[in-house]
């Protein structure tokens, strides 16, 4: 991924998977939303972590 990656859809599928874990409650989507696109995003830092290991670096 990078920066110009739309990862609404993907946050979406997400925070829904959130809300149906929880059962479903009313008047948190917010918070679902939240903590899905943390994730997300946490999930790309590490996959830029992992990428920036695997360069060699010229010498």
């Amino acid at each position: 991924m990078n920066e110009f990656t739309d990862l609404t859809p993907t946050v979406r599928e997400r925070a829904y998977y959130l809300w149906v874990e929880a059962g479903r409650p009313s008047g948190r989507e917010h918070e679902f939303w939240a903590a899905a696109a943390n994730e997300i995003e946490a999930d790309g830092n590490a996959e830029v972590e992992r990428q920036n290991s695997e360069r060699i670096v010229a010498r």
